[in-house]
């Protein structure tokens, strides 16, 4: 594998190439955006690059880099920037070569003109191999997520590394990412017979694969990778670790997230490929991180001296500030025991594993470990965060739980009484699934509403409020009922007609001598004209008469009514694409003379 690979050099200042000489000055004084607040001249430029993600390099050498600077923030702070104004980043890492010398590196974001508390970059405990750790190879910090923000200053207390490099990224979706929004959960999805009951798995049979969203789910460019693919033998663990990354992303951001850490592992520290086998997101949803096969022994880059003989499992978050949700440990336990049970391996047991070195354990030391152990049992790191590390043991437990279930028993979720649909598919309407009946009783249902078979994205739960977009589609929803370590049954629930707009219907009638003047007048503001074009049916006094709609409005003199007050029912007959609708009204007739 190759570790002396760099990123290029990506540096330019928005407001003229000029102002690069001036850097040093700039940091120097803290000016290069302004001493008050960082908007003033020019700014750091971050370049497009690969995959949508803008990266910029910068090395922070003496002339960045200020003894008694400022931002130095006191004595014991060798060395610091000033406050640098950039184009928008929303990803800090840094690089340096391996050596006698290891930086301590603190940085503060600017966020809203206000900057931030300084914060530590906590040094990177991932690795290829031994070789990679080794004297001479580029190593870093852990990518830390800062979120959108366009300033940054850093500080180094401490001997600085010669070429210490400040890494700046910013991971944009792109359209495709919203394809992988509403997929069905990780859990094993078996078909329903006619009488809505799951075909069971035999007993004694493999846990099987989950759900796995591959590389080119989440955008990655095969051409940054400059090796292919290593295997291992056999895995006798699973090593637990969390990318340091934002708590509140949303699902149509997690491919970028993956893709901002495939380019800094890759660009920046020199990696062949992105270091985790398998990626976990705060949805519970999972990810193929390294390339090579979900389903084969991929050699990760993602613990220190253990990944000869283990699969690495990082969820996309800071553990140390919040906790799991139940669908991240559920995940994790799915790719554990898919992965563990292969080998007969003990969730809940122990196993002696020799060090190929790192910096807890020397190399050729034998070291006794927890078969699914956190990334902190192996490397001096806090990863994978307090939180989850805490949340190990219920992790073993649900795996050891899902292993068993497998082995044992026939284990299926069954749908005793089907799921039914409630409501007209009509825009601005809210339709529901009438529950049905199921066993075990502890299962519980999920919900994936599907426009002409496709997923609605954020669209999940019970209910539903139709939209603009699902006029003249037809509308179902995937109901799959899971209960833990068992196999889910799904039922798909079809409305019969396709979805119309919702018709705002009016008519009113003018009496005359033996006569009424009708006029209709239609809108529909779930189609693109805004009114439905059709026929309308009125009833006054035991005449019928069937107008027809242009342009939302249609007129009719109706003859040969008797004298009296007379009831008025208008009826829009429906359309592919338009719903029925009723409208009343009441008409005097005069006599004729």
């Amino acid at each position: 594998m190759t570790t002396t690979r760099r990123r290029p050099l990506l540096l330019a200042l928005a407001g003229g190439t000029a102002a690069v000489a001036g850097i040093g000055t700039a940091a120097r004084t803290g000016l290069i955006g302004g001493a008050d607040d960082g908007r003033g001249g020019g700014r750091l430029q971050l370049s497009a690059g690969d995959m949508g993600v803008e990266s910029l390099t910068l090395p922070l050498d003496d002339q960045v880099l200020v003894e008694g600077s400022p931002a130095a923030g006191g004595p014991a702070a060798r060395r610091g920037t000033g406050k640098l104004a950039t184009t928008t980043y929303s990803m800090v890492g840094f690089t340096w070569t391996r050596g006698d010398v290891e930086p301590v590196l603190e940085l503060s974001v600017r966020r809203d003109a206000t900057w931030e508390p300084w914060q530590r970059a906590p040094h990177a405990h991932e690795s290829p191999d031994p070789a990679a750790n080794a004297i001479g190879a580029t190593t870093g910090s852990d990518l830390v997520w800062v979120g959108p923000t366009d300033g940054v200053r850093v500080r180094v207390v401490g001997e600085r590394p010669a070429d210490l490099a400040l890494v700046l990224l910013h991971p944009t979706p792109l359209p495709s990412d919203r394809d992988t929004l509403d997929d069905a959960d990780d859990s094993e999805v078996l078909p329903v017979d006619p009488s809505g009951r799951a075909v069971a798995k035999a007993a004694g049979t493999a846990v099987p694969r989950p759900t796995i969203r591959n590389r080119q789910a989440w955008g990655a460019n095969e051409n940054l990778r400059d090796k292919p693919p290593s295997y291992i033998s056999t895995i006798q663990q699973v090593h637990v670790h969390h990318t340091v990354n934002s708590n509140t992303y949303s699902r149509e951001e997690v491919p970028a997230l993956i893709r901002g850490m495939y380019a800094y592992h890759t660009q920046s520290l020199g990696w062949s490929d992105l270091g985790y086998n398998f990626l976990v997101d705060r949805f519970g949803r999972i990810w193929t991180g390294r390339a090579g096969g979900a389903a084969k022994n991929v050699r990760g880059a993602h613990t220190l001296g253990f990944n000869h003989n283990s699969a690495g499992v990082s969820v996309i978050g800071n553990f140390d500030q919040v906790k799991p949700t139940s669908a991240v440990i559920a995940a994790i336990a799915r790719v554990a025991a898919w992965k563990l049970d292969q080998y007969g391996r003990d969730p809940l047991g122990k196993v002696t594993i020799t060090s190929e070195g790192s910096d807890k354990f020397r190399s050729g030391r034998s070291v006794t470990l927890p078969v699914i152990d956190g990334h902190r049992d192996t490397n001096d790191t806090s990863c994978p965060g307090s939180n989850l590390y805490a949340a190990l043991p219920a992790i073993r437990q649900k795996t050891r739980k899902r292993i068993d279930n497998f082995r044992t028993r026939e284990v299926a979720v069954a749908i005793t009484a089907p799921f039914t649909a409630a409501g007209r598919v009509v825009f601005g309407k809210r339709i529901s699934v009438r529950p049905g009946t199921w066993t075990p009783p502890e299962a519980t249902p999920t919900y994936t509403w599907l426009r002409d078979g496709e997923p609605i994205g954020g669209a999940r739960g019970s209910e539903y409020n139709v939209r603009r977009a699902d006029v003249g589609s037809r509308i179902s929803v995937r109901v799959e009922v899971a209960a833990d370590g068992a196999a889910t049954a799904s039922q798909t629930v079809a409305w019969p007609m396709p979805g119309r707009a919702g018709v705002d219907l009016r008519v009113r009638a003018s009496g005359r001598k033996g006569r009424a003047l009708v006029t209709v007048v239609a809108a529909a503001p779930g189609l693109p004209s805004g009114h439905p074009d059709g026929e309308v049916v009125v009833k006054i006094a035991g005449t019928t008469v069937t107008m027809t709609l242009r342009d939302g409005r249609a007129e009719q003199l109706v003859r040969g009514l008797k004298p009296g007050t007379h009831r008025v029912r208008a009826v829009f007959q429906p359309t592919a694409r338009a719903a029925k609708a009723v409208a009343t009204d009441t008409v005097r007739v005069k006599p004729l003379d």
